[in-house]
């Protein structure tokens, strides 16, 4: 008799990321794995195939549930620069719904300098980051010369307020960061 899946993938990608993102890749076993879904070790290798090949699936996941989402709704409900501000704010913040700060600069920091599946898929997110910059700052009132340059500077921006507030909240870096994003958006 084949076997047949009796749970809704979704929510196992779901319960499989919070795990990755909690823990980091290297330090999420097999058994938290189990644990974080409900599934047994056999329903996860049939389902997802092995450790890394979940991990995969649940970082595009988390790209398309996460990033996708979050920037589409600044662009829904904020004007162009508001939106920008709003993204740096909310990264200042720190979100409580993020258990380990952000899934792609942890996965980026762990992962993708020697898997180049993982790079490839930070490399797309950061890129699609990066292109909601340009896209932003080409509406706003008084673009920049340079949109695209300009974004690129945002995105770092962006990933060194994100590394400083998961290394310290309190940090004044953060401070700054913000106070120089302001300046660029104007």
């Amino acid at each position: 008799m084949p076997w047949e899946k009796t749970y809704d993938e979704a929510t196992v990608l779901e319960a499989a990321m919070i795990a990755f993102w909690t823990r980091g890749y290297q330090s999420t076993s097999l058994a938290d794995l189990v644990a974080a879904t409900g599934l047994n070790r056999g329903s996860l290798y049939a389902g997802f195939g092995n450790k890394r090949a979940l991990f995969l699936r649940a970082l595009r996941h988390y790209d398309d549930t996460y990033r996708t989402g979050f920037l589409e709704q600044l662009l829904h409900e904020r004007s162009p620069g508001d939106a920008i501000l709003a993204a740096f704010d909310v990264a200042a913040e720190g979100n409580s719904q993020m258990p380990g700060g952000c899934l792609m600069i942890n996965s980026a920091m762990e992962l993708a300098p020697h898997d180049p599946e993982v790079a490839a898929i930070v490399d797309a997110s950061m890129g699609k980051v990066e292109a909601f910059f340009a896209e932003c700052l080409a509406a706003v009132e008084n673009p920049p010369a340079d949109p695209v340059e300009t974004a690129k500077v945002l995105q770092g921006l962006l990933i060194g307020l994100m590394i400083m507030r998961r290394a310290n909240q309190d940090s004044p870096s953060i401070t700054a960061i913000l106070a120089q994003v302001r300046n660029l958006v104007g």
